[in-house]
């Protein structure tokens, strides 16, 4: 079979994914053209794309990862619904005083909201809107801030994030259409790969320096909402307290991920590493089945403790349950995309790599021409997660082929998806802060753009220095 045909699925993804903004049936009809292509019979297609996805639900890896988000959202559903966030609020309000009180205590929330990117933004935008009001920020600027101090930030966090399992995942995925059998493990390489991440790192130092020089002025009057609930990602709304709002409520159930996290990482890690180091045993651990029992436990802990406190069990599962029914969407969009990485892989995609588009490329150019592919198709369908699962086993494969570096190319793939999470109108983290902060989505895009565009050109120009000097 011709291997350029390996190309078909996802530029049809992309294509239609573009074209009609919606990531799910845009990978459905990638997957379907690339099984057709596989097996061209009447039914041929729909009986190998079911093949492949029962095929990726019933690896443990890849389970692991849809259990673990699940369960997370699950946990953040009742921890919304302790009114620990409330709590939080109420008392912070005390003791701001000033516009830039205001967006310091937004950025002190990164300790306590950094678990996953939505939750950063309903969490800590929840925490400091009414406090932005009652210091007429604009609410633009608002929404820029905590969308900005969002996934640039929980992407370059290496536990005890939702970013963890997902990464390590398309990493793995990668790696195997790559035939890359030894050498780092998929957490270790993206250990590598969090320097790299320049997008990321540059947007956070340009959104924190605008708390003290502005490209742009934002305005003062308080705008209405107009972005949609996103495709992907969380629920905006501030739920009603199901028991007395305090504090501890949000502190409990975040320290308890965090720790059991560090102790499950470096636990299975020294089983892996023959009692190395702390730091040894955390790069060679088995972070999807760390992260997975650190959350089943957190979990627990969390229940009984709202339990202690009349949060009726029957509603708090329910409350699970619902928490998690929320990221389905991303869970589905998983679900078909790792499907589609393996039907591109059967058709030759790592052979077309190496033989025909790596030998055409020189090296130092290939990480700033994934980034910009990553920025840009993520730009237009708005899921950073969504480009990165068709990107990387792109990426992956380049790198090997022209020797450009793994960790590389996949900092480049990651903080790509990060820029258009940030920047496109269509992305649900634009979404989802402007309604938390109450403001006009294209008033904020606006606002938004000459940051966001400046911090994506300075992580091109790195992009380039770090492949000429590697």
């Amino acid at each position: 079979m011709n291997p350029w045909l390996s190309l078909l699925p996802p530029l049809i993804t992309i294509a239609v994914a573009i074209w009609s903004k919606k990531i799910l049936p845009s990978l459905l009809i990638g997957l379907l053209t690339g099984s057709y292509l596989l097996h061209p019979t009447v039914t041929g297609g729909f009986e190998g794309a079911v093949d492949q996805i029962v095929k990726t639900l019933t690896d443990k890896d890849s389970l692991q990862v849809l259990l673990f988000l699940y369960l997370f959202s699950g946990l953040i559903g009742i921890m919304k619904r302790s009114g620990g966030i409330k709590a939080f609020s109420d008392r912070a309000a005390k003791y701001i005083k000033s516009e830039k009180g205001v967006f310091f205590t937004l950025w002190a929330l990164i300790p306590v909201t950094f678990i996953d990117c939505g939750f950063r933004i309903v969490g800590a935008g929840s925490i400091t809107r009414s406090l932005a009001e009652k210091h007429k920020i604009a609410p633009e600027r608002m929404a820029f801030m905590l969308n900005n101090t969002a996934s640039p930030v929980v992407e370059l966090i290496p536990i005890a994030t939702t970013y963890v399992g997902f990464n390590v995942a398309i990493i793995t995925q990668g790696l195997k259409i790559a035939g890359v059998t030894e050498g780092d493990s998929a957490y270790t390489i993206w250990l590598k790969a969090i320097p790299f991440e320049f997008f990321s790192i540059v947007v956070i130092l340009i959104t924190f320096l605008s708390l003290f020089v502005q490209f742009k002025k934002a305005g003062h009057k308080l705008g209405a909402a107009h972005g949609g609930k996103p495709e992907t990602g969380m629920n905006m709304e501030d739920p009603k307290p199901l028991i007395k709002p305090r504090v501890i409520n949000l502190i409990v159930p975040m320290f308890s991920v965090i720790l059991f996290s560090f102790f499950f990482f470096w636990l299975f890690g020294r089983e892996k590493s023959d009692g190395a180091s702390f730091i040894s045993a955390l790069t060679n651990t088995e972070p999807n089945r760390a992260m997975l029992v650190a959350l089943f436990i957190s979990i627990v802990v969390t229940a009984i403790f709202y339990v202690l406190q009349k949060y009726n069990l029957k509603q708090l599962t329910a409350d699970v349950i619902s928490g998690g029914n929320e990221i389905m969407t991303t869970l589905a969009i998983l679900a078909i995309a790792w499907p589609l990485a393996a039907v591109s892989q059967e058709l030759g995609l790592n052979a077309l790599i190496q033989q025909q588009v790596g030998s055409s490329l020189p090296a130092w150019s290939v990480p700033v021409s994934v980034f910009l592919l990553s920025a840009a198709v993520t730009y237009f369908i708005g899921s950073g997660w969504g480009a990165a699962s068709l990107i990387m086993p792109f990426a992956i494969p380049l790198a090997v082929s022209v020797d450009a570096g793994i960790p590389l190319c996949v900092a480049a793939v990651i903080t790509g998806g990060t820029f258009g999470d940030v920047t496109s109108p269509v992305a649900g983290m634009t979404n989802m802060s402007s309604n938390i902060a109450h403001a006009d989505h294209s008033k904020y895009m606006n606002y938004a753009a000459p940051y966001n565009f400046t911090a994506a050109g300075i992580a091109a120009i790195l992009f380039v220095i770090a492949g000429v000097l590697r």
